[in-house]
């Protein structure tokens, strides 16, 4: 096993030949699909996903499913391809998908408004959105992730189709249901930037006690950052008794809302006993160890989280300083722990932090996540070496591999891409062929889009003639942010 995560530290998995092929074609409502299926008990080797009408309603071994219903369904026979369910994206900013990667400079940070605003004498590189292009740059950064086998996000933002957006209740898309998450980027309101040290003298308008209480998931930036004072939010919001002096305003008190539905971003600031707490409370971390590199220097030691028993989902955080795909942020993170920590972190446990972990952080736990029966079928298909099937770890080639290796992505039972050997079975007014790399696939968007991804790409290229971020992506993106630590 180690052999196998070690090599894929040093970049992703080779791409390797197509092999899902339809063996009949029958219903577009009820699908049977062949290969090697990452069940929740492990991989089942010439296992089977089962689905009808967007619903997985079978998981198993290929001699268990009812043979009795082979007439009726689609099946797709994958061979050694590696079936997984959809990645999910615990946290992204969407709304910076126009804006290419920063470049890579020595200098670091201990908290975000050093880098946002300029504080402690630090130069400020917080790239703006382009204004009017918050819609344009959404759809850009879903067909991204949905291009490299994400079919839920945390995004901030939300455009019909593509992904599932979890945090926006109308961008759920197919039978999902339950309440949407809520994201707050400054819990303490110091959006406008504020440092303390000691105290809680934050913005007016921070969260007060007992407002997160009924919420399905709050997901919240806390103690972003490797300083005292990035340390300070957390204390805030951690203990009643940290602060009790208020304000004229009432405001500027310490409150405690670690609770079982905070999921705090970042955290890098954390001590081991401050995640003490946060595990005997319950709480949640979304991990986003690129962007923690990229900005800090540094991130944090995610297994002693893991040891715990707390739930730690990935996130790419934004195209700025973060991952492209959550294959690069898995690949950042195997290799920060390794450089870091001297510790290898396997392939699985980052493949939960992208698939069941982030189901349970955003509460759809129930419905997607995993390939169960009553889960909704959001599944990727990743091609396999048709070699010696112990060659290449599953959950490594599920998360390591390049996007061209992608030959199915499936939202709801939706066909959103596809390899070129699927071609008989994809609705021609819907799909269009698009090369990833050498890599002949076929992407099935134009309902989502109302037009061509060709036409579309077309149009952005011209609207935003400096630089487009390319939505198709090698192996190694070009100008990626750092995921070299600088401070040990």
């Amino acid at each position: 096993m180690l052999p196998r995560i070690s090599r894929s530290l040093f970049g992703p998995l080779p791409h390797v030949i197509a092999s899902c092929v339809v063996t009949w074609h029958a219903s577009r409502d009820e699908t049977i699909l062949r290969g090697i299926v990452v069940s929740p008990s492990g991989p089942l080797r010439d296992g089977y996903v089962h689905i009808r009408h967007g619903k997985i309603i079978g998981v198993g071994k290929q001699y268990g499913f009812d043979a009795d219903r082979c007439g009726v369904a689609t099946i797709i026979d994958c061979g050694t391809s590696v079936i997984s369910p959809g990645l999910i994206n615990a946290h992204e900013h969407i709304e910076y998908s126009l804006i290419c990667p920063l470049p890579h400079t020595s200098q670091s940070y201990g908290a975000r408004h050093e880098w946002r605003m300029g504080f402690n004498h630090k130069p400020p590189i917080e790239p703006k959105v382009i204004p009017g292009s918050e819609h344009d740059a959404t759809v850009w950064g879903e067909l991204r992730h949905l291009f490299s086998g994400t079919t839920s996000i945390v995004g901030e933002g939300y455009t019909p189709g593509l992904t599932r957006n979890l945090d926006r209740v109308y961008g759920f898309e197919e039978d999902l249901h339950g309440s949407a998450d809520s994201m707050e980027n400054f819990p303490l309101d110091d959006r406008a930037g504020i440092l303390r040290l000691g105290d809680c003298d934050y913005g007016p308008n921070a969260v007060t006690q007992g407002a997160t209480d009924g919420l399905h998931r709050y997901i919240a930036h806390v103690g972003e950052g490797v300083s005292a004072e990035a340390l300070n939010e957390f204390r805030c919001l951690s203990s009643r008794t940290f602060d009790t002096t208020a304000r004229a305003d009432g405001s500027g008190v310490s409150v405690d809302i670690v609770a079982p539905n905070l999921v705090m971003v970042q955290a890098n600031s954390l001590t081991k006993e401050d995640f003490d707490l946060v595990a005997s409370r319950g709480a949640m971390v979304v991990w986003s160890p690129r962007s923690n590199i990229a900005l800090y220097g540094s991130t944090l030691n995610v297994t002693y989280l893991l040891e715990l028993g707390i739930n730690v989902a990935l996130g790419t955080d934004w195209l700025p300083t973060g991952s492209a795909t959550m294959s690069r942020e898995a690949h950042c993170g195997a290799a920060a722990m390794k450089s870091m920590h001297n510790t290898t972190i396997e392939a699985k446990v980052l493949w939960q932090m992208m698939t069941i972990n982030a189901a349970r952080v955003t509460g759809f736990e129930d419905q997607i996540g995993s390939l169960e029966v009553d889960k909704l079928a959001d599944l990727a298909v990743w091609s396999g070496g048709g070699g010696d099937e112990e060659e290449v770890d599953v959950y490594s080639q599920a998360i390591f591999s390049p996007p061209e290796s992608l030959e199915l992505v499936m939202r709801g039972g939706q066909i959103m891409l596809a390899g070129s050997t699927l071609h008989p079975i994809l609705p021609a007014d819907e799909c269009e062929r698009v090369f990833f790399g050498a890599a002949e696939k076929f992407v099935c968007v134009k309902r989502e889009l109302n037009t061509s991804f060709a036409a579309f790409r077309s149009a952005l290229q011209e609207k935003y003639p400096t630089g487009l971020p390319p939505v198709i992506l090698p192996g190694v993106p070009l100008n990626e942010p750092s995921c070299d630590p600088v401070l040990g």
